[in-house]
């Protein structure tokens, strides 16, 4: 069913300027190990495969990767032993590669698939830890396109700076990293890749959360600062991007960046104008590369802001339920959002005008899901991915992984485990309609305040 609308009041739009050019390079690695047989197979001409289930567990003998085959149906053999717990697991922009960004130890280990595509066929190897990137406090990842931004926090009480690493594909296979830079303050920040133009956050302040974006363009393997966004965003956090935009959410609004070719226009949105009121504020982000709107979250209320008209629709995903958003996520073609309630519900809306697609009730036991170490955050890991789109929903209890076809609105037979499954992610072939999936806002609730470090 349509959504109600509400009109979204604009402030004046700043211009900016900068220039342009292109560029590659970077470095950072580490040794690996593997996981089962590590002989190639060559079963896949002329096929798509439907990838790879990567996750996380913890068990006595500590944090372990296993990988679950989606073709064959079955865990592969053995594992993957992480140093330390993964904050979260994220993959790559060509899908080829998951993230294990690891914040307290100040690493991020990278994990191959084992999927790729040669020639006319796909290849598939062992999956394997391939190196380690290093840097103060990793946390917010963001894709956009072919390109990922890993932001570190940095530790202020050490006069350690935030740091910035722009990755792709290319750089993960020798664990490097195209460009870097250092900012010029230690915050819990992020970053927006848009080509060989970086959005970074900036903080002035001695503590609390950042309050400018500032303007960086690529030079070779690392970055210069050509301007500021003129207009602040207080108390930054969350961000999203799409092919023209860039937005992050503010304590008192959303601040829109807008780039055309070299120049960039900002309006700032506030939270009255919004419809939220007291406390409520757009604290993270979904968005893809394709996709015109965004879809920001405030608390439980969920709003799809329009950036070329500036205006903002509010989606009524509860329907009169009493029901709290428990995770969230775009399909990998930006086709359809996937919401999570905490009473076990998944909810699917159709993009294109926001109607809801499907409802599957009773999608998992909320009883049976395991509270995230961190004790904040969703109970329920959840992944989508897949060709066609398919949610996968961590259900502990039950070792297993709930499996919902996305496009018919069903459930489909649970993926059995002999461990209990955290974290998920996938990673797979990135196709020529998934050039630019899901350039999703991998913020977390647990970071959703101010950070000092």
């Amino acid at each position: 069913m349509q959504r109600m609308m509400k009109n979204l009041k604009q402030n004046a739009a700043l211009p900016l300027s900068l220039l342009a050019a292109f560029t590659m390079a970077g470095c950072n690695e580490t040794g690996t190990s593997s996981l089962g047989s590590a002989e190639d197979e060559h079963d896949h001409a002329h096929e798509a495969h439907p990838g790879r289930l990567v996750i996380a567990s913890r068990d006595d003998a500590g944090d372990q990767l296993y990988v679950y085959d989606l073709e064959e149906s079955a865990l592969l053999p053995g594992n993957l032993a992480l140093d330390n717990a993964p904050s979260a697991l994220y993959t790559s922009p060509g899908k080829r590669f998951v993230l294990a960004p690891q914040r307290d130890a100040n690493q991020v280990q990278i994990i191959d698939g084992g999927l790729y595509q040669h020639d006319d066929h796909v290849d598939e190897v062992s999956p394997s830890l391939t190196g380690t990137l290093n840097g103060p406090a990793p946390t917010h990842y963001r894709v956009h396109g072919e390109q990922a931004a890993l932001f570190y926090d940095g530790d202020a009480g050490n006069a350690i700076m935030a740091e910035v690493e722009l990755l792709t594909d290319d750089s993960l296979e020798t664990a490097s990293s195209v460009a870097s830079q250092t900012l010029a303050s230690a915050h819990h920040g992020v970053a927006e890749p848009r080509g060989d133009v970086l959005l970074a956050t900036f903080r002035t302040a001695a503590s609390g959360l950042p309050e400018k974006v500032d303007i960086y363009h690529q030079h070779n393997d690392h970055y210069h600062q050509e301007g500021t966004v003129s207009l602040d965003c207080p108390g930054l956090h969350g961000a999203g991007s799409n092919e023209d935009y860039s937005v992050f959410g503010c304590s008192d609004g959303v601040l829109i960046v807008h780039q055309d070719g070299e120049n960039f226009t900002a309006q700032h949105v506030n939270n009255a104008a919004l419809g939220l009121t007291g406390s409520e504020r757009v604290g993270s982000f979904d968005s893809h590369h394709e996709m015109p709107h965004f879809v920001g979250y405030a608390g439980d209320r969920i709003l799809i802001i329009h950036p070329d008209d500036g205006d903002v629709q509010e989606l009524d995903w509860k329907e009169g339920a009493a029901v709290s958003l428990d995770s969230h996520s775009l399909d990998p073609h930006g086709e359809h959002l996937v919401l999570l309630d905490d009473a076990g519900d998944l909810r699917i809306f159709d993009t294109a005008d926001w109607s809801e697609h499907a409802h599957v009730e009773n999608a998992i036991d909320p009883a049976t899901a395991a509270p995230p170490a961190s004790g904040h955050g969703s109970r329920v890991a959840m992944t989508v991915a897949g060709e066609p789109a398919h949610a996968f929903l961590s259900d502990a209890g039950n070792q297993s992984i709930v499996v919902v076809h996305l496009e018919e609105g069903s459930i489909e037979t649970p993926l059995s485990l002999n461990f209990t499954p955290g974290a998920l992610a996938w990673a797979g072939l990135a196709g020529a309609h998934e050039e630019h999936a899901e350039d999703g806002d991998h913020d977390h609730d647990e970071h959703d305040h101010d950070h000092d470090h």
